[in-house]
């Protein structure tokens, strides 16, 4: 991801930075729990709750799914990823705060404070702000600054896409593990189709219907909507860490705090409004 060093700032009134629509992901996802539940519940209700469960269906799925996971992953990614989850009840995460950070060090910067400017710097409560900051202390070069900061947010998107991979991969999985019991309950069954009773063939059937039913909503009620509130996070997070990248670099091409304030104000409408699909 580039981003090239900006011209003239507009200096227009802009909203200010908490001003952005938020997403509230606690509600939506709170809101989709209680739907999954339901949904399930009235399966259930109407075919009986005892009928959709399964053991040995429920051991293929979750077995098979857990030991692939632990072959295709590292354990610190299978951590990193378990973490990441409680990022999906949580709202989106304001950067005013940061742009409020950033403009008192380009005040003090300004006047050619600089000693306080990076103590002001090394207060701040981003770490990528932090070392932004630290950069323009040191008199880095912009070009300089733009190659190291882009650097970080290329890890965090590759750190974070494992995250959501991973997830997305479970997904894949989870109906072909069905697949699995469901071929486990059809040979059982066809074994023991000349001398089984009419209660084994159903037993054996059970497995095979009701673990394809297991894969199903595993992989569409929980593994690909994790996924895809991953992902999402992801493209906010880069959005709203350009939006500092991009004060970083009016700060070191001397732009004034005010202009400074207002450029950042739009610049988070504008992700905004990219990242909510609105002109």
């Amino acid at each position: 991801m580039s981003i090239q060093a900006p011209g003239q700032a507009p200096t227009k009134p802009a909203p200010s930075a908490a001003s952005s629509r938020p997403t509230r992901l606690l509600n939506a996802t709170a809101v989709g729990l209680l739907g999954a539940v339901g949904l399930l519940s009235y399966i259930g209700l109407g075919h009986g709750m005892e009928a959709l469960w399964n053991p040995t269906g429920a051991v293929i799925i979750t077995g098979g799914i857990a030991v692939s996971a632990l072959m295709a992953f590292r354990a610190s990614e299978l951590r990193a990823a378990l973490a990441a989850l409680r990022t999906i009840f949580r709202d989106d995460e304001s950067i005013a705060t940061d742009i409020a950070e950033l403009v008192a060090f380009a005040r003090l910067y300004q006047r050619g404070q600089i000693q306080r400017a990076e103590e002001q710097g090394t207060r701040a409560g981003s770490p990528f702000l932090r070392l932004g900051l630290q950069l323009i202390a040191d008199g880095t070069p912009v070009n300089d600054i733009l190659h190291v900061m882009n650097w970080r947010i290329q890890k965090l998107i590759e750190r974070e896409s494992v995250q959501s991979r991973l997830f997305r991969t479970l997904a894949g999985l989870a109906p072909a593990f069905g697949l699995l019991a469901t071929l486990v309950g059809l040979i059982g069954m066809m074994a023991q189709l000349g001398t089984a009773t009419i209660a084994q063939v159903g037993e054996h059937m059970s497995v095979a219907l009701v673990a394809t039913l297991y894969g199903v909503v595993l992989a569409n009620l929980v593994f690909k909507p994790i996924a895809i509130k991953l992902e999402q996070r992801t493209a906010r997070r880069v959005a709203m860490l350009n939006v500092l990248l991009e004060g970083i670099i009016l700060v070191r091409l001397g732009r004034s705090p005010t202009v400074i304030a207002d450029a950042l104000a739009e610049f988070v409408r504008e992700r905004g409004d990219e990242l909510h699909g609105t002109s």
